[in-house]
């Protein structure tokens, strides 16, 4: 897929409630899923051309997607996608997520700490699933 095409398909909607450095951390965070940046994002120079925003703008949605551990950026090198991804979850009409402390069984599978916490989504018409509650995130269906 190309940058046009992504820019095309979702705009940037200045009048949208969410602010513009939000609607670009959500586009590179798809295209991150989507496995079009896997291991290094285009320079800064690069994405502001691409998404038509100033260097400010660009630099906060970046800021954004570290603080949520998607990236790293390392200075004078560029930034990075982390190695070990946060799961995305869609959840469906009907679905529960609740967070809970883990069970021993869920602690040594999933590799969390003594008072590691999980989150289990419960889908309709599907398995149950269960993931590190600092390694998931719960989306609504768009």
């Amino acid at each position: 897929m190309t940058a046009t095409s992504h820019t095309h398909i979702h705009p940037i909607d200045p009048e949208s409630d969410r602010h513009v450095y939000q609607q670009i951390a959500h586009r590179i965070r798809d295209r991150i899923d989507a496995g079009d940046w896997q291991r290094r994002l285009p320079s800064v120079t690069h994405l502001m051309q691409e998404y038509g925003v100033a260097r400010q703008t660009m630099l906060r949605a970046l800021g954004h997607l570290s603080e949520l551990g998607i990236i790293y950026t390392v200075k004078n090198r560029g930034s990075f996608v982390r190695s070990s991804q946060v799961a995305v979850v869609e959840l469906a009409p009907g679905a529960r997520a609740i967070a809970r402390p883990a069970s021993q069984a869920e602690r040594a599978e999933l590799d969390l700490t003594e008072n590691g916490w999980v989150v289990v989504a419960e889908q309709p018409g599907r398995n149950v699933e269960v993931h590190p509650a600092d390694r998931v995130e719960l989306r609504a269906p768009e």
